[in-house]
């Protein structure tokens, strides 16, 4: 059996969620930039100074600023500004929020330039632009200040091991050691700690238990240079455990002009792996999947009742399966499926044990449809890695190590290896796919592979 070192009671941290509350302060900074612009254009003085034709209702403003908030929360995730990760420097967050409210604007006006029943005020468009920046820039102050008052009161804070010696890895255990401000608990080393007489958790070979013992949500990679070799130890102990990794690299060996670093106190920090799909990512994930099967599972019912009277003639009970898999975090779950195979041979893989009706099943995928009730669980996703059964779970993870990485998103009634054509077996390349979908993972990515799973179904139907 396959158990995530967290998998016994695992609640989303506080600091997984802010993501989340940054998305929706940053749409209500937009919304209100909205209101007061439109409060300015058709107000006293400026309305007697040059008078609207007519005051439209604030209905239509209050629904262009509600999308040109979702609009600027889509352009600002595209450069990763609600991701999991340190505080970006003052200057480079400014930045950021002055491109996003451009762009997000120049998106909106180019919509609303074919929307016709209605004409917007150009004043409420400077005036929204204008409001727009300056709130989005104190918004995320606030939401920076709350924060690191939650974090010194212990509140969505990071536990950090750290592994590393040498000059650069003793400064940046100091600036861990500092405090929670930052939103860091530094724990202790793997191994032998870079300052002395401070506390060892044990040897890196032990990550997975001291990540369970000891609730650890970032390892942090400090080899001096010259060493960096021994990155593959820390590498290959942080595989498929739901933890954070960031590298330091040596003084010299990067700069942020060529590769995209976090920072701190001056120092860069090279994000090797994230806990994918966190806060607003993982938030839109959920609500898309419930969405769906909330819709689905209803409109779905009449022909999932038939389908169980079609089992039902072609052999009796069961006629839904429940067949132990392993999910997020290494968590077992049973996941559904009509049965396709006569009783006592639904263990066997070929084809020629199937039913004629369970073959007609197979070949529409119309056996998965009870998997929507996973997904309304929870237990599942729509799209996500192929769930597999313990015993091949620990038989994939000794072949591939990498294998474990696949258990930090959830299962996939379909997913990026199968439609690729690697649904099922042990293979490197569906591992690799699996990684890939997860590093680049969107919500259009989902909608791509949905689609694309759609399509190879009916293309192999009309092959036969």
């Amino acid at each position: 059996m396959v158990k995530s070192p967290r998998a016994k009671s695992r609640r989303r941290p506080l600091w997984f969620w802010l993501p989340f509350v940054a998305v929706v302060m940053d749409i209500l900074a937009v919304l209100l930039a909205a209101i007061l612009a439109y409060t300015l254009r058709f107000s006293e003085p400026l309305r007697s100074v040059r008078a609207p034709r007519a005051v439209p209702e604030i209905g239509e403003y209050f629904v262009f600023g509600i999308v040109l908030g979702l609009v600027y929360v889509l352009v600002a995730r595209s450069y990763q500004g609600y991701s999991s990760r340190l505080r970006p420097p003052p200057e480079q967050e400014v930045g950021r929020i002055l491109t996003g409210a451009i762009l997000s604007m120049g998106v909106v006006l180019a919509a609303i330039f074919l929307y016709r029943e209605f004409t917007y005020s150009r004043a409420v468009f400077l005036g929204t632009l204008a409001f727009m920046i300056p709130l989005l820039i104190l918004v995320r102050a606030i939401f920076y200040r709350v924060q690191k008052a939650l974090f010194q009161r212990g509140l969505g804070v990071r536990r950090v091991a750290f592994w590393g010696w040498g000059p650069t890895a003793q400064s940046l255990w100091n600036e861990f050691a500092k405090g929670r401000a930052q939103g860091f608990e530094l724990v202790g080393a793997m191994g032998d700690a870079p300052v002395s007489g401070e506390p060892s958790l044990g040897p890196l070979s032990a990550l997975a238990n001291i990540v369970a013992k000891d609730d650890i949500d970032l390892l942090v990679l400090a080899p001096p240079p010259g060493e960096e070799d021994r990155m593959a130890e820390g590498l290959q102990a942080a595989e498929g455990l739901p933890v954070e990794l960031l590298y330091v690299p040596g003084a010299a060996q990067v700069t942020p002009s060529r590769v995209p670093l976090a920072e701190l106190s001056g120092k860069p920090l090279l994000r090797l792996k994230t806990v994918p799909m966190a806060g607003a990512g993982y938030i839109v994930k959920r609500l898309f999947d419930l969405g769906k099967a909330v819709f689905w599972i209803p409109c779905l019912s009449p022909l999932m009742a038939l389908i169980a009277l079609g089992v039902y003639a072609q052999g009796g009970r069961p006629m839904v399966l429940r067949e132990l898999r392993v999910g997020l975090d290494g968590r077992e779950f049973y996941l559904l499926k009509f049965r396709t195979r006569p009783v006592g041979k639904e263990d066997e893989p070929d084809d020629e044990s199937l039913t004629p009706f369970g073959r007609f099943l197979t070949r529409w995928a119309l056996d998965k449809l009870p998997q929507l009730v996973n997904v309304f669980r929870g237990e599942m996703s729509l799209v996500g890695p192929h769930p597999e059964p313990p015993q091949v779970a620990v038989e994939l993870q000794k072949q591939f190590p990498a294998y474990l990485d696949r258990r930090r998103v959830k299962s996939g009634v379909t997913g990026w290896a199968q439609v690729q054509g690697f649904a099922g077996g042990s293979s490197a390349e569906r591992a690799e796919l699996d990684l890939q979908y997860m590093e680049q993972w969107s919500l259009w990515f989902d909608i791509r592979i949905f689609c694309l799973a759609i399509a190879k179904t009916l293309r192999e139907k009309s092959a036969t």
